[in-house]
């Protein structure tokens, strides 16, 4: 069974967790990180078999968030990558490629 990775931003505004899907530029909240995490699953479940539905594959897949969205997630993921790359050997490597043909 082939499995699809989403990138899913998750900042904390005031009181509440904000998460937004990078990929499909889906949003949803929760008062709680764990709520949020549950709600942004449902909210991409629900815009994915909406748009299937709607036979709008086309323009829906991908939708991709504003580029100053994905930024803030790869500033995150750098800051993770350096912790990890001081604290886990390297052959716990594994690499995820991606060919770009334009």
């Amino acid at each position: 069974m082939k499995h699809i990775d989403l990138h899913v931003l998750i900042e904390k505004e005031g009181e509440l967790f904000s998460a937004l899907c990078l990929e499909l530029n889906v949003a949803s909240q929760g008062k709680t990180l764990e709520e949020a995490k549950r709600n942004i699953r449902e909210a991409v479940e629900l815009y994915i078999e909406d748009v299937i539905e709607a036979g709008d594959e086309e323009d829906f897949f991908p939708r991709p968030a504003p580029a100053e969205e994905w930024l803030k997630y790869f500033k995150a993921e750098a800051k993770n990558l350096k912790e990890l790359m001081l604290n886990v050997p390297s052959s716990n490597l594994r690499v995820h490629e991606v060919l770009y043909a334009s």
